[in-house]
C-alpha cells in the first residue's frame, strides 16, 4: 500500500513539474494573467497557468493508470497494486467519470473567471448551478442519517460550494493554497487507506502530487499563480472526494464520529473562510468582494511574518487537523476526544494568528487574483 501511495504521488509530481512551465507560457499567450489592482498583494502581473498544469496532470496520470490497469493482463500488473484491481476499477469507473465531468464544469467556471474576472454574485450562482448538476444530475451526494426529503442533496450542494469557495479564498498568498491542499489530500488518502479503500486515496494522492509539482513554481516569490481555474478544480476535488469516500465500517468497529472526517480535514480553510465572511459582514462590507487584509495569510504578513513562514504555518495547522482526522477512524475510545482537543487547539491557534496587527507592516508576498 505504501508503494501504491508513493508511485501515485511521485508520478503526478514529476508530470506537474514538467508541465507547469509550459502552462505558464500558454497562460501568458491566452491572456490568463492576474493584473495588478487595488486590494491585491502582488505588484507585478502574474500568469494564472497553474490550474492548466494541475488539470493536465490529473488527466494524464489518472488516464494512463486507468487504461494500463484496465487493458493489461492481470499477471503483467505491478505487485504493489491492490488485489483484483481490475474488478475494483470496473466498479469505480462510473464514479470516476462522474467526478471528471464535475471537475470539468468547475474548471471552466474558474477559467472564465481568470479570463474575464466574473462579478462575485454571478460567479456564486454558477457555482451553485454546477454543484446542483454534480449532486442532482450526476448523483454525487453524501449519505446522511436524516429522513427529511432532499436533505442529502441540499447538504451536498452546500458542502461543495462551501469547500470550493473556502479553498479559492485560501489562494491569497504565494504557495499557501497549494501547500494546504497537499497536506489535506494526503491526510484524506491516509485515512481512507487505513480502512482498506483504494479509489479515493488514488485520486487524492495524484491531486496532491500535481499540487506539489506546481508548488515548485509557486513558492514565494511565485513565478505563476494557481488561478481560479486551479482553485476551483482542487476545491471541487476535495469536496467531491470527501463525499464519495466511505467512513463508517461496522466490521472494523469505526466509531460513528468518523463521519466528521471531512470537516476535520478541511477545518483550517473552512474556519478561515468563515472568519473572513463574518468579519466582512460585521464591517458592513460585501462578503464576496476580496481584499488584502482579511485572511490568515494577510494578517500574518501584516504582523511581520515572512511569506514562507506563512506557508509553513498554514501547512502545519492543516497537518494537525489531518492527524486529528486519522484519530477518528480508531476504535480506541480515547482517540476521538483527543482528536476534538487537537482540532480545538488548532483553531485557537488560527484565531491567534489572525489577530490584527497594531501597525500595518508592508506585505511580503504576492497574492493571486
Amino acid at each position: 500500500m505504501i508503494e501504491f501511495a508513493l508511485v501515485a504521488f511521485a508520478a503526478a509530481l514529476v508530470v506537474a513539474a514538467a508541465l507547469t512551465p509550459i502552462a505558464r507560457r500558454v497562460a501568458l499567450a491566452a491572456g490568463l494573467v492576474a493584473a495588478v489592482r487595488p486590494g491585491r498583494l502582488h505588484t507585478e502581473p502574474r500568469a494564472c497557468g497553474g490550474g492548466l498544469a494541475i488539470a493536465d496532470t490529473l488527466i494524464l496520470v489518472i488516464g494512463v493508470a486507468w487504461l494500463a490497469a484496465s487493458w493489461l493482463a492481470a499477471e503483467s500488473l505491478p505487485g504493489w497494486l491492490p488485489p483484483r484491481v481490475q474488478e475494483h476499477l470496473a466498479a469505480r469507473t462510473p464514479t470516476l467519470v462522474r467526478l471528471a465531468v464535475g471537475a470539468l464544469v468547475f474548471f471552466i467556471i474558474g477559467l472564465l473567471d481568470d479570463r474575464y474576472s466574473l462579478p462575485p454574485w454571478p460567479k456564486l450562482l454558477l457555482q451553485f448551478f454546477a454543484a446542483a448538476l454534480v449532486v442532482v444530475g450526476l448523483g454525487i451526494k453524501a449519505t446522511i442519517w436524516l429522513e427529511a426529503p432532499y436533505a442529502a442533496e441540499v447538504v451536498s450542494i452546500l458542502w461543495i460550494v462551501a469547500v470550493v469557495n473556502a479553498y479559492n479564498m485560501l489562494d491569497h498568498a504565494d504557495g499557501l493554497a497549494a501547500a494546504v491542499g497537499v497536506v489535506a489530500l494526503v491526510a484524506l488518502a491516509a485515512g481512507q487507506m487505513m480502512v482498506g479503500e483504494w479509489f479515493v486515496p488514488g485520486v487524492a494522492l495524484v491531486t496532491a502530487g500535481a499540487l506539489a509539482g506546481f508548488l515548485i513554481y509557486n513558492v514565494p516569490p511565485a513565478r505563476l499563480f494557481m488561478g481560479d481555474a486551479g482553485s476551483h478544480l482542487v476545491g471541487y476535488v476535495l469536496a467531491s472526494l470527501t463525499i464519495v469516500a466511505q467512513y463508517y465500517f461496522p466490521t472494523l468497529a469505526t466509531p460513528g464520529c468518523v463521519v466528521l472526517v471531512p470537516l476535520v480535514v478541511l477545518a483550517v480553510p473552512l474556519f478561515d473562510a468563515a472568519c473572513v465572511v463574518v468579519g466582512r459582514l460585521a464591517r458592513g462590507k460585501n462578503p464576496m468582494v476580496g481584499d488584502a487584509t482579511s485572511h490568515l495569510g494577510h494578517r500574518m504578513l501584516a504582523r511581520g511574518a515572512g511569506p514562507r513562514t506563512v506557508v509553513f504555518v498554514a501547512a502545519g495547522l492543516t497537518a494537525a487537523t489531518g492527524a486529528a482526522s486519522l484519530m477518528l477512524y480508531s476504535a480506541d475510545d480515547r482517540l476521538p476526544p483527543a482528536s476534538c482537543c487537537l482540532v480545538a487547539l488548532t483553531l485557537v491557534t488560527v484565531l491567534l494568528a489572525r489577530r490584527r496587527p497594531r501597525t500595518t507592516a508592508p506585505p511580503h508576498a504576492e497574492e493571486p487574483a
